[in-house]
């Protein structure tokens, strides 16, 4: 008896053993999926970003403009110089051409803007007829709820038009979630390589977000983003656009009127398309979440330079 049952044991471990490994072979046609190959040191840069780093490379876009505010494009990595804390870094990566954006734009749909909602339909609208073919946008309106226009951001400009008019104002004053909204875009962009941004329009202040004003504020200087900020109105929250747009290295805009803040979407449209790509390689390690300090100057006189002044190692 024991001879028989440890025969019969052999076989069901034996038939086991075979109908598993027939379950772990592909179906006929299909083949595996192969493992994602390890990740290498050094940079790489791809056919849609400027940069994708493995180490720790610090990416800076910087603008450069004349007296009379006009892009400059002719400047080469040479007339660059680019210190931290002080110190100056080599400069390890540089670019001057052209990429395709990635924005997620971030409109205030609160009670307060039913009187001028479609005025911010068409600023918007006249941002979106900027966007060359590969850029993209992911339009998310916010009251007291975030409400995204589109399930992942497009370059299709019909998905675009369609998706702002489903813009709608918050009737039931609901409130405003401006950090919960300034907190999800971060969210998204960390996922996204390349150059990107958040456009970020508002008349009012923050009513009830779990976000913080301090802590969007921190985590801006650690997203590899530009925010520029469009107030309408008197509202305080003024004061924190402006230091949002300051420490990324965007800018702040202040409309009176809607004919000025369609202004300001272009401005911004335009100022996306023209910037140049600094990196660098910092000479010193630092310890993790220690912020240092960034200057760049370039060899050309009278000339304005737009970009972040810091950035969490």
């Amino acid at each position: 008896m024991k001879v028989l049952a440890c025969a019969l044991l052999m076989i069901f471990v034996a038939a086991t053993q075979s109908t598993l490994r027939a379950q772990a072979r592909p179906p006929q046609g299909q083949a595996t999926k192969p493992a994602a190959p390890p990740q290498a040191s050094g940079e790489e840069i791809g056919e849609d970003e400027v940069l994708r780093v493995t180490t720790n490379l610090v990416s800076v876009p910087v603008s450069v403009m004349d007296r009379d505010g006009r892009y400059i494009f002719d400047l080469k990595q040479e007339d660059f110089h680019i210190y931290e804390d002080g110190a100056e870094q080599p400069i390890s990566h540089f670019s001057n051409v052209e990429q395709p954006f990635s924005v997620v734009m971030l409109m205030d749909s609160s009670s307060s803007t039913i009187t001028y909602m479609d005025q911010i339909k068409e600023a918007a609208s006249a941002f979106i007829a900027q966007l060359r073919d590969k850029d993209s946008v992911l339009p998310i309106t916010f009251d007291g709820l975030l409400h995204p226009l589109l399930y992942n951001r497009t370059s299709n400009r019909q998905a675009l038009k369609a998706a702002l008019e489903k813009m709608r104002t918050d009737e039931g004053n609901n409130g405003t979630r401006l950090y919960d909204a300034v907190d999800f875009a971060y969210q998204l962009l960390k996922r996204i390589r390349g150059r990107k941004a958040i456009i970020l329009f508002t008349d009012g202040d923050d009513t009830w977000s779990k976000a913080t004003v301090s802590g969007t504020l921190r985590d801006a200087t650690e997203l590899d983003a530009l925010v520029y900020t469009i107030h309408y109105g008197s509202s305080p929250s003024a004061t924190y656009l402006s230091s949002l747009a300051e420490k990324t290295g965007g800018h702040f805009y202040q409309a009176d009127d809607i004919e000025m803040v369609k202004r300001a979407f272009v401005a911004v449209a335009e100022e996306l398309r023209h910037q140049y790509s600094i990196g660098y390689y910092p000479k010193e390690s630092a310890r993790r979440l220690a912020e240092r300090q960034l200057k760049i100057k370039v060899d050309r006189p009278n000339v304005g330079i737009r970009t972040r002044k810091s950035y969490i190692y």
